[in-house]
């Protein structure tokens, strides 16, 4: 995923200095699979800033260096509400960085939209299991023995039946977690609609 996606949903919820960024991809950034040197982060908000995406004030501070705080632009707002609406085509792999970021982003914006983003991905697990539980695997054809006798066809057998049950065990996880937010998101969902029905009601009346 583009650098630019995330800071743009970062700066989309709130102003942020450059150290707020790198902060943020530090602690909460690497359990998205947003692990990116400071030098990167600052190259990308410079190009951003030249684009038009963001822009930035000064922040004086007396005991320490002058800050940069950064916002977004109205085109920098709508390159990532494009962004948002694109078509989502689901990773190979469940549990994909880039899926749990671009929820984040989407979710801020249009719980609606997130909604249907968590049923793609969810229809897309699905499919994967229907394909591959139960599937013959590779070490079930091995009919004449290891390339080289220094191999224990077993304990690897073993060690893959292992690995195959904490595979399966993973994303079924993954598949109830993503029904559990559908959930969830339904919530919200409901909630709105009834703000929105209601400040409707009040402005007849």
């Amino acid at each position: 995923m583009k650098l630019e996606f995330p800071l743009l949903g970062l700066l989309a919820a709130r102003r942020m200095s450059g150290y707020d960024i790198r902060r943020w991809v530090d602690v909460e950034g690497k359990f998205v699979g947003l692990d990116r040197h400071p030098s990167q982060i600052y190259r990308e908000l410079n190009r951003m800033e030249a684009d038009g995406l963001v822009t930035h004030e000064i922040d004086a501070r007396d005991n320490a260096p002058d800050a940069k705080v950064y916002q977004l632009t109205d085109d920098g707002f709508s390159r990532l509400t494009k962004w948002i609406r694109a078509a989502y085509v689901p990773p190979a792999r469940f549990q994909d960085p880039a899926f749990l970021l671009r929820l984040r982003m989407t979710v801020m914006l249009d719980p609606a939209l997130a909604r249907l983003l968590v049923e793609e991905e969810h229809a897309a697990r699905l499919r994967q299991v229907a394909e591959n539980r139960g599937r013959e695997r590779a070490l079930d054809h091995l009919v004449d023995g290891p390339a080289r006798p220094e191999i224990n066809t077993k304990d690897l057998a073993l060690v893959a039946d292992f690995m195959n049950e904490y595979g399966e065990d993973a994303i079924d996880a993954w598949i109830n977690w993503l029904e559990r937010l559908m959930g969830r998101l339904d919530g919200i969902i409901a909630d709105q609609s009834e703000t929105v029905t209601t400040h409707t009601d009040h402005g007849k009346a």
